[in-house]
């Protein structure tokens, strides 16, 4: 899907639900996200862009580990999948990128401490012909490590903030009756260009379910706990929310019965990284953070 495309459904839809008033500031919030839709459940082929199983690496490959264990895999993307939808071109487009995360553990993200409970690693130099399927370490429970495999594809959707807790949505902008169009307008949309598919995603924005995770993620990964009120009242806070903004979505997986995936209460992880670090490819300078409803 085309931006002119994309632009021209926000505008019918912010007709459709009443919201004319505040459409220019609607329009200015619209962003390409790249939206991973699941295809035939398998083992695919080596080098293939995909959801669960293990990873396919090249025999170098330092698995990385959490406290004394692994952590479990998540995705692996091919990165010349993307050249035709990745819209900006923010993430790279060859070698393979790979995703991982404690599924033993399960960190939120709110606390310091939760640092290397998650792991995004770029190869840029991987090809299919370098690569092969990761073995697990003698002992290790697969089901702490592997999502169900699925070989994944990919498609450019429009993206919206969402209305609760979000410092890109600015609730003050919009009346209360224009907060609860909003919020139908993002459900209407959601149906039209992904359904009832999980919201698994790339890029965009985030499908906040609780607080604000760019300011979450700018305190915590200055060393501030907050898993309650005191990392935000940390004299150090003010100064640091102050580049929250440059913390940007780079990949959220939903809760999914079809790859075994569960997050808390039925929520998302995602893994958020600083437009700076993007761009200079430091994918280990990113940060998590699970939320549930």
């Amino acid at each position: 899907m085309t931006m002119q495309l994309m632009k021209e459904q926000i505008k019918r839809l912010i007709a459709e639900h009443n919201l004319e008033r505040v459409s220019k500031r609607i329009e200015e919030l619209l962003v390409p996200a790249i939206h991973i839709s699941k295809l035939n459940r398998g083992t695919g082929s080596i080098g293939t862009s995909r959801i669960g199983g293990l990873p396919d690496v090249p025999q170098d490959f330092e698995y990385p580990y959490c406290q004394g264990h692994p952590l479990g895999f998540l995705a692996q993307i091919n990165c010349s999948d993307l050249i035709n939808y990745d819209v900006g071109s923010a993430l790279p487009h060859r070698g393979m990128l790979y995703f991982f995360y404690d599924m033993v553990e399960k960190p939120w993200g709110y606390d310091p401490k939760h640092r290397g409970g998650s792991a995004v690693v770029h190869i840029p130099a991987a090809t299919s012909e370098t690569l092969s399927r990761y073995e697990l370490p003698l002992g290790s429970n697969i089901e702490e490590l592997c999502l169900q495999e699925y070989n994944i594809g990919f498609k450019v959707i429009p993206s919206l903030p969402s209305h609760y807790a979000s410092t890109i949505f600015d609730q003050e902008d919009f009346n209360p009756e224009e907060i609860d169009n909003y919020f139908n307008l993002l459900n209407d949309l959601k149906q039209e260009c992904v359904q009832d598919e999980p919201l698994h995603q790339l890029l965009g924005h985030s499908n906040n379910l609780q607080g604000d995770m760019q300011i979450e993620c700018q305190l915590v990964f200055h060393g501030l706990y907050c898993g309650n009120s005191s990392g935000y009242q940390d004299p150090r806070a003010k100064v640091l929310k102050i580049d929250a903004s440059e913390w940007r979505l780079l990949l959220q997986i939903d809760s999914d019965d079809d790859i075994g995936a569960m997050w808390g209460d039925v929520g998302l992880i995602f893994f958020w990284i600083r437009k700076f670090d993007l761009k200079e490819r430091q994918f280990s300078k990113t940060w998590t953070i699970l939320q549930c409803g």
